[in-house]
């Protein structure tokens, strides 16, 4: 009984090792298959599928041609595109690198194919030309327009920084543009000059609501070139805006003319969400003056 046991794990162990030969040998055959089928100077992708060209060579169609790299270039080891980038100093053009030639008083950006001026200097064709400052002016540091900028107080004026003329009770702004001045606070500009600002008695100097430079003191309101004072009726509370009536009613009065009357509330209802009205307490439901049974 035990032979014939040992036996039968024997037949059994043969089978599977033959199996297992049997798979391995036709892995083998696909792979060198599909190793036969690769173009010359290719690699295959492994399970990832595909091939892709050797270090040195780049696709073209269905084949791998070597890359041709020209004077003053290094390989990238792409197989995309040209497979190569001209070294730092070197631009390309076509497919030749050629040598950035750099004018003085200029260097190599950090793209290493392009050159910019150094400072105090600007870019004129294949040159860098010196930057005229004139008297009353600073290097703007800008690549475009005149390269220079005038101080405060002062305004470019073809290749010179003339004055400013600012008048009394003003000051120089840093504006390129306008009169280039403006007024201390409580004068206004008018025909040229600074004309001192007046608030009418209870206001002060400001930008009012009104357009006016100035506004009312808490408890006035502007009527006109003047504050009046605000008269708020019983029932009301001043808003401190100095404009409109300057007051409002209190919740449960209601506006009517210079005058808070107070909101009268029916039986089972209650004053709505503004205070000024009321409405009736579910369920009942409004009859004019009333509130009635649903």
């Amino acid at each position: 009984m035990n032979n014939l046991r040992a036996d039968f794990i024997d037949v059994r162990w043969a089978v599977s090792t033959l199996a297992l030969m049997l798979v391995v040998f036709v892995f083998a055959g696909v792979a060198s298959a599909q190793e036969s089928a690769l173009p010359a100077n290719s690699i295959s992708k492994g399970y990832l599928g595909g091939w892709e060209c050797a270090q040195g060579f780049t696709k073209r169609s269905d084949a791998c041609v070597e890359i041709a790299i020209p004077e003053n270039a290094y390989a990238t080891n792409s197989s995309y595109d040209r497979g190569w980038e001209c070294r730092y100093g070197y631009r390309r053009e076509g497919e030749a690198c050629i040598e950035v030639i750099l004018p003085d008083n200029a260097y190599l950006s950090s793209l290493g194919f392009q050159w910019s001026c150094v400072r105090g200097f600007q870019k004129v064709d294949t040159s860098c030309r010196l930057i005229t400052v004139p008297e009353n002016g600073y290097l703007s540091g800008e690549s475009f327009g005149s390269g220079w900028e005038c101080k405060r107080g002062f305004r470019a004026s073809e290749n010179e920084c003339e004055p400013i003329v600012v008048p009394e009770n003003g000051y120089a702004t840093n504006s390129t543009y306008g009169r280039g001045w403006a007024c201390e606070r409580g004068y206004k500009e008018r025909a040229g000059e600074c004309a001192r600002l007046v608030a009418p008695a209870n206001g002060f100097l400001a930008y009012g609501l009104s357009g006016s430079d100035w506004d009312c003191d808490r408890g006035y309101k502007v009527a006109r070139d003047a504050c009046e004072k605000v008269v708020v009726p019983e029932g009301g509370y001043l808003t401190g805006a100095s404009y409109g009536a300057g007051w409002q009613c209190e919740r449960g009065f209601q506006s009517n003319g210079a005058a808070c009357i107070a909101v009268r509330v029916p039986e089972n209802a209650h004053l709505d969400y503004a205070g000024d009205g009321w409405e009736c307490d579910a369920p009942y439901r409004r009859n004019n003056d009333s509130c009635v049974d649903a």
